[in-house]
């Protein structure tokens, strides 16, 4: 038997059982002892916690180990979805979507990234039996061509696009939504402040950027923020307008953007903002 190189998105890890397990092992250190609680909560036998969601909640880096403690990345998310649960989805979005530009490793986010950016140069699409058999054919063949894997190696499905669009369909607005008998995919015309700008922290790590230092926004860089927050470009000025308006660095906050002569549109991050910074407090 062929053993498989996982690009799998988890489907039964969706945003209410992720919700559901993430306040259970925060508030209960018996976790393990008491698994079967869980399951009942999510649906599902006691079974696939284990041997199916448990290790992608792992792979995410939200929890340290099957039956261990949340990570600093889970204690941040799980603040998010108790404090401020409008942007839970939003957080596990960029997760999905940020984690293999910092680890090779995390294929399954190489994976959510191309399936999102493809839905994304769409502009539209109704989701149905062709478009998902497309997905799947897609990632598979690129990763062949980027992995220089054979394609009997490569593990994603229709379950795996699944995976995907269960996130996206919790955005706040958002990325997909139901008319008629299908659903359909659209780019979003405005994205959480949050949102935003944990896009933006990801191009400044990403460029390896200093904070305080103005960051330009190439055609490149417009369209990489834009996939990331799942936004229509035009929606972009409204959202940068309003991120001042909440965080303007003149004011002593640490957010500003603006034009150079000769240079176009900037931003500039005084300082990181975090996915716990969201957190209302």
């Amino acid at each position: 038997m062929v053993k498989q190189i996982t690009f799998h998105v988890q489907q039964n890890t969706t945003p209410e059982r992720l919700k559901r397990i993430l306040r259970f092992v925060a508030g209960d250190e018996r976790a393990a002892a008491n698994k079967s609680a869980l399951a009942i909560e999510c649906g599902l036998a006691v079974s696939v916690l284990d041997k199916v969601v448990f290790p992608f909640v792992r792979q995410t880096g939200l929890l340290d180990s099957l039956h261990g403690s949340l990570t600093p990345l889970g204690q941040e998310v799980h603040r998010v979805s108790e404090d401020s649960p409008s942007l839970f989805a939003e957080a596990i979005h960029y997760i999905l979507y940020t984690s293999y530009s910092f680890d090779a490793s995390k294929r399954f986010s190489w994976a959510y990234a191309k399936m999102v950016d493809t839905l994304w140069r769409s502009g539209e699409r109704v989701l149905d039996g062709t478009v998902t058999a497309q997905l799947v054919g897609m990632i598979v063949d690129e990763a062949t061509q980027t992995f220089e894997v054979p394609v009997e190696k490569v593990a994603f499905s229709r379950k795996s696009v699944q995976g995907v669009l269960n996130w996206l369909r919790a955005l706040d607005p958002p990325g997909i939504q139901h008319e008629g008998n299908h659903e359909v995919f659209r780019r979003r015309y405005f994205c959480p402040i949050p949102a935003f700008l944990w896009a933006v922290d990801f191009l400044y790590r990403l460029n390896e950027t200093p904070y305080g230092v103005r960051l330009f926004l190439s055609e490149e860089r417009v369209e990489q923020i834009c996939k990331l927050c799942v936004l229509d470009p035009t929606g972009l000025d409204n959202v940068l307008a309003l991120s001042k308006r909440i965080y303007d660095y003149e004011r002593g906050s640490f957010f500003d953007y603006g034009t150079t002569g000769g240079f176009g549109r900037w931003v500039l991050l005084a300082k990181p903002f975090s996915l716990g910074d969201a957190v209302s407090r």
